[in-house]
């Protein structure tokens, strides 16, 4: 048995419950039409309404004008609420990214103050499909900045990020002098 399609596809003929076809219609002309008619309908309503109010034909004119200007502030504009809506879901994404790769980085032993500087050299482009994050190349994201940059994951003592290499330029290694075993000889101005 067929189902009722209650959105026919104009490029179909339709059958009638006798078998007889139907004609096609085009749908996006019938809109725009009944969009006229509610166009002129509106005309003859506010032409009627400012003629019984006792307006000349420009002030009549000045007053539609005025209607129809204030309706066109009063209606919300769509399109920009469908892009606000949009930005807000993207904004929503990249934080859930953000939020699932610092999670992934602290797992694969990224030190704490380290992770701002994984999460900003990843590339999570192709992380996300249809608004879903892939987990897979979420992490594969976070292993390749690990890859290139290993000096960002902790190290087997636990240490993370640059380590000191060397002194602190003042003789000592450990930022404590050490004692030397040569004696020296004190001299005043009047050992020769």
């Amino acid at each position: 048995m067929a189902e009722n399609n209650p959105t026919p596809n104009p490029n179909e003929t339709q059958t009638t419950p006798q078998g007889n076809p139907a004609p096609a219609f085009d749908y996006d002309k019938l809109a725009s039409l009944i969009n006229g008619k509610q166009s002129v309908a509106e005309d003859t309503v506010l032409k009627s309404y400012f003629k019984e109010q006792g307006l000349s034909a420009d002030e009549m004119k000045e007053a539609i004008g005025a209607f129809k200007e204030q309706k066109a502030k009063n209606t919300p504009d769509i399109a920009k609420m469908q892009s606000e809506v949009e930005s807000a879901n993207n904004a929503k994404l990249t934080a859930e990214v953000n939020q699932s790769a610092t999670l992934e980085a602290v797992k694969q032993g990224v030190d704490v103050a380290s992770i701002p500087y994984v999460l900003k050299m990843a590339d999570f482009s192709a992380v996300t499909a249809d608004g879903e994050i892939n987990a897979e190349k979420l992490t594969e994201a976070v292993k390749k900045v690990l890859d290139d940059v290993p000096a960002l994951k902790k190290t087997a003592d636990n240490s993370a990020g640059v380590q000191k290499i060397g002194g602190d330029g003042n003789g000592t290694s450990g930022g404590t002098k050490q004692n030397s075993s040569v004696p020296t000889k004190k001299w005043n101005r009047f050992n020769i």
